[in-house]
């Protein structure tokens, strides 16, 4: 059920959004901050193995904000082993804040996960700035919304099971990716995952 928060506000579940400011907001905590993981965000009852952050948010939940921001899924995830093209509706802008000592911490989700050369292994930077790419996950031949069943909510490696893919050329290899442990909390801290709707 969709709740008015007053003055452009609302919450879906754990999910707030804001028409205002196109925003939408998930609660979460850090889940890894060492080894290869594969997503930046599951559920609670998720891939939490290879994820950067987990969540109690329901992905139904945050796909209701996003479709009454006026988001345009985009299924088609483009080319295999290359970058993809992120359209304007499908595009969502993603970072991460927590609070603190003084102002929250805020940064663009990209800098929370390391991306190692493949041929030498050595970080080379963090995944690409820029937008994802909300493809909106798929139903399943049950019936069931794929990323409800699996929990997967922002991938860093090709899945159209979650709600948002990594638009970039690694997204095809699941062994080049760790947390930027430098960059994140402790383990357990909580954090807000914040998505805006282009």
């Amino acid at each position: 059920m969709v709740v008015n928060l007053g003055a452009g506000r609302y919450s879906v579940g754990a999910v707030t959004f804001d028409r205002k400011t196109r925003e939408i907001t998930i609660p979460a905590a850090v889940n890894m901050r060492e080894g290869p993981v594969e997503y930046v965000l599951v559920g609670n009852k998720g891939k939490v193995h290879e994820a950067v952050f987990t969540t109690d948010a329901e992905a139904r939940d945050i796909h209701v904000a996003a479709l009454l921001l006026g988001v345009k899924p985009e299924p088609d995830l483009g080319p295999e082993n290359s970058a993809t093209v992120v359209k304007d509706k499908g595009a969502v802008v993603l970072r991460v804040e927590w609070d603190r000592n003084g102002p929250p911490e805020k940064m663009f989700l990209n800098e929370t996960v390391n991306q190692a050369n493949p041929s030498t292994g050595e970080v080379s930077g963090t995944l690409p700035a820029g937008a994802w790419l909300y493809n909106g996950s798929r139903i399943e031949a049950d019936g069931v919304f794929a990323a409800t069943r699996h929990a997967s909510i922002i991938s860093i490696i090709r899945d159209d099971d979650a709600l948002i893919n990594n638009p970039g050329a690694s997204r095809d290899n699941d062994e080049i990716h760790t947390p930027h442990t430098a960059k994140l909390p402790k383990k357990d801290h909580p954090v807000r995952i914040i998505m805006r709707v282009k």
